[in-house]
Formats: C-alpha cells, sequence, structure tokens
C-alpha cells in the first residue's frame, strides 16, 4: 500500500511545479485580460493533470497489486549452488522438486 502512496506522489510533484510556476506568473503586472486568460488556462491544465493523476492511481491500484492468481503458489527466494534465486510464482500444477531431488525425475524401482 505504501508502494502505490508513493508512486502517487511522485505523479503529483509535477503537478505541484506546474502550480507554483503559474501562481508565481499569475503575481506579475498584468492587464485584466491576461490575468483572466492565465486563469483560464490553470485552471485547464489543472483539471487535465488531476484527471491524469486519478487515472493513473486507479490503474495502479488495479493492475499492480503484486498479488499473484489464486491458481498459482509463491515460492519464496531461496540459495541454489550459492546463487539467490529470486521469489515467483508458479502454478500449482507445476510441482518443485523437493531439495535432494533430482528435476523431476522418477525412481526406476
Amino acid at each position: 500500500m505504501t508502494i502505490i502512496i508513493l508512486r502517487i506522489a511522485l505523479l503529483l510533484m509535477p503537478l505541484v511545479a506546474v502550480i507554483f510556476w503559474l501562481r508565481w506568473r499569475l503575481k506579475k503586472d498584468q492587464t485584466e485580460e491576461e490575468r483572466q486568460q492565465d486563469i483560464s488556462r490553470l485552471q485547464k491544465t489543472l483539471g487535465v493533470l488531476v484527471l491524469v493523476a486519478l487515472v493513473a492511481g486507479v490503474c495502479l491500484r488495479l493492475l499492480d497489486d503484486r498479488t499473484g492468481d489464486a491458481r498459482t503458489r509463491y515460492i519464496p527466494p531461496h540459495s541454489e549452488d550459492g546463487k539467490v534465486v529470486p521469489g515467483r510464482f508458479v502454478s500449482d500444477d507445476d510441482e518443485e522438486p523437493e531439495e535432494g531431488q533430482e528435476g523431476g525425475e522418477e525412481d526406476p524401482r
């Protein structure tokens, strides 16, 4: 959950930068017409950026939940032959050989 909040915060950083930049521009000496044009542009830009941030947040939440399929099981990271094998999801149909057994070979006896 915290990774999603971090990603959304990173997405919002450009939005905050644009807001500060546009506020700085509005404080300069301008005519009323120019000021109204800048305010209108600011509202449109912020609306689009908020919409993009919301869509990105929803997509991150729905598409990247970091869970496996219901028909899979998780094999945590472990060491094989002195090398670290990263964790992964495998299908329940795929049987992982037990330690000490050869890779899926059956005993001919």
